[in-house]
């Protein structure tokens, strides 16, 4: 027994220490940790303060980090690519069609096309006006010609069957009644679909046209088809046919062409070379005010308004010669070389014309929108242009992701500064209402009373009405709205300061500073301040979720942030239309979600922070 007390005596020596030093340890901890440091692990052992800081740390890097690689022309309007769905999949060319072997690749506005050897179709890129819900008759069938518009298709099947489908608001989807007749007599062998107009070209070598500036009863530049070419009293059979918005460029069997449509003036100037039948013409494209033509010398000539960087010098030197095919899309211009290398030239805004470098034995080329293919001697397919857009597209047919990211950018700098603004307007009269006493605290409590008695939204908006209507710059009407919001929101953290400064100018260290002749300034900025600077910082953040969700209210409203400058309001103001709710979601849906997380992860930060310093309110 007396052996057993002693082993336990021993081993309470040796481990009860271990224990009770543990104790001491912890209390020793907290006696020396400062409060700030206490204040600091209570807030990270929050989870939801963790959950917070991560959220508005994504949400920074977003709308700042992003913006640094993401230049936008806030200006830029393109009607053609306008509310798209989010979808990276324009280029995206299918591996069955690459399998069955390409014999066409039709671009069109915002999707494509192909055609297999086997004369089977495949649908990529966006499908906003049902374009790939093919005919159910065209299952069977096995197709021979295939073209795109930019929101249609047209195809001929191998017995001459003929389809059409897409977007028909000019009637450019259905062959017209009145041309029923006609085509039974003389049946269509190719079929060409334009931007929102159809070509037909009959066995008897007349061209028709329909859809828009087609219809006899509005009026229109084409209503005069057909159209025939005729030389030596012999009608010309026409090979190819390329359209634009207002004209037609028409390949003959003879290696000449015509123009005809509109009868643009620019455009009129074909070389005459060109017409008489001095140059051979192996291949013609064109864009909205250019045309060229491709002769069997291997030359490229080019024609039309010399202001979009297109013709003339704009050409590269090594795509003016020993030229095999050339190809257009809206703003930019494709060519295949004899020797397989592929140039390109044109605008360049969804990156049309960096062609890849795998791009370097091409035996086919397919361009058109804002898309270039290159078919290659194995049989792979180089794709290249416009990949889609991640967000979507807005109502003028920018990229909404960048829009998102730059109004992200504009809304957190604007609630911050008004913030800051709020900030010192609200310490400095709280402390020194609070400091001071009397009269001065009885003024300055008069006032605070007076700029709260305001509704602040109206008030708001008043100010922001007669901002809009003043000639100011964009961004000294931002600047303007971030004092508003800072001018009319400091109210509460006066009062609250003031409160606290009440109770701290009668501790003993306020005293103490006094008795030893401190001045009041000092006593105010280096004691006081700091021990009610923690509460500052909570109201600060608690104030920034506020300041975020008024300046998208005002926005959205028309009285913040104006366009074209974006924020996450005027985003929204823009997306408040039934259409837009019931169609076009991504365009409420995202930035809704996005001020959403900024404001709640605030919010959290906030609450965990107000938790931290004062543990008994979480208890409650």
């Amino acid at each position: 027994m007396q052996l057993l007390t002693k082993i336990w005596r021993s081993f309470v020596s040796m481990f009860g220490s271990l224990f009770v030093r543990k104790k001491i340890d912890v209390l020793a901890e907290e006696a020396l940790n400062s409060p700030s440091k206490m204040i600091t692990k209570r807030f990270f052992k929050n989870k939801l303060a963790v959950v917070g800081i991560f959220g508005f740390v994504i949400i920074f890097i977003f709308s700042f980090g992003l913006s640094l690689f993401l230049p936008s022309n806030f200006y830029y309007t393109n009607t053609v690519l306008r509310n798209l769905p989010p979808n990276l999949s324009y280029l995206s060319v299918p591996d069955q069609l690459i399998r069955d072997g390409v014999k066409s690749i039709e671009p069109g506005s915002a999707y494509t096309v192909g055609l297999s050897n086997q004369g089977d179709l495949y649908f990529w890129g966006s499908d906003n006006r049902g374009i790939s819900q093919f005919p159910a008759n065209i299952k069977n069938v096995d197709i021979e010609i295939l073209s795109a518009g930019s929101q249609h298709i047209a195809a001929i099947g191998e017995n001459g069957e003929t389809f059409l489908w897409g977007y028909n608001h000019q009637g450019q989807s259905e062959i017209p009644s009145r041309l029923t007749s006609t085509f039974a007599a003389d049946p269509i062998v190719r079929l060409y679909a334009g931007l929102d107009r159809t070509f037909a070209i009959t066995e008897d070598n007349f061209i028709y046209v329909w859809g828009t500036g087609t219809n006899p009863l509005v009026g229109g530049s084409m209503i005069a088809s057909p159209y025939s070419f005729m030389l030596g009293g012999v009608r010309q059979k026409p090979i190819k046919l390329v359209s634009n918005g207002s004209n037609a460029i028409v390949l003959l069997e003879n290696n000449m062409i015509r123009l005809f449509g509109e009868q643009n003036q620019v455009l009129l100037n074909i070389p005459e070379e060109l017409t008489s039948g001095a140059k051979e013409v192996v291949d013609i494209a064109i864009t909205q005010y250019n045309a060229f033509a491709v002769t069997s010398d291997g030359q490229v000539h080019a024609w039309g308004d010399t202001s979009f960087g297109l013709i003339g010098d704009s050409i590269p030197i090594q795509g003016r010669t020993n030229v095999k095919a050339i190809q257009s899309g809206f703003e930019h211009i494709l060519v295949l070389l004899n020797d397989g290398k592929v140039i390109a030239w044109g605008d360049n805004q969804q990156n049309q014309t960096n062609v890849p470098s795998s791009a370097s034995n091409t035996v086919q080329i397919f361009a058109g929108g804002y898309y270039n293919y290159a078919l290659q001697e194995d049989g792979s397919v180089v794709a290249w242009g416009l990949r889609g857009f991640l967000f979507g597209s807005d109502e003028q047919g920018r990229d909404f992701f960048t829009q998102v990211v730059h109004g992200g950018q504009i809304t957190l700098t604007v609630g911050a500064v008004a913030v800051i603004i709020s900030l010192i307007i609200g310490i400095t009269v709280g402390l020194v209402s609070g400091f001071f006493g009397g009269w001065i605290d009885n003024m300055l409590m008069r006032f605070t009373e007076i700029v709260s008695s305001f509704p602040f939204l109206p008030f708001a908006i008043t100010l922001s009405s007669l901002l809009i209507g003043q000639e100011i710059s964009e961004i000294n009407r931002m600047l303007m709205i971030m004092v508003i919001l800072g001018i009319l929101s400091w109210t509460g953290l006066a009062r609250l300061i003031r409160g606290l400064i009440l109770s701290e100018r009668e501790r003993d260290y306020v005293l103490a500073s006094r008795a030893l002749g401190i001045k009041n300034k000092n006593i105010i900025v280096r004691h006081i301040l700091p021990s009610v600077m923690t509460i500052v910082i909570v109201n600060a953040t608690l104030g920034y979720a506020g300041s975020l969700l008024t300046e998208a209210g005002l926005s959205f409203l028309g009285f913040g942030v104006q366009k074209p400058n974006p924020s996450w309001g005027n985003i929204l103001t823009a997306a408040q239309k039934i259409e837009v709710i019931q169609l076009y979601w991504w365009r409420w849906v995202i930035p809704g979600i996005l001020i959403i997380w900024a404001a709640l992860s605030v919010n959290l930060i906030g609450d965990a922070m107000r938790d931290a310093i004062d543990p008994r309110n979480a208890e409650r």
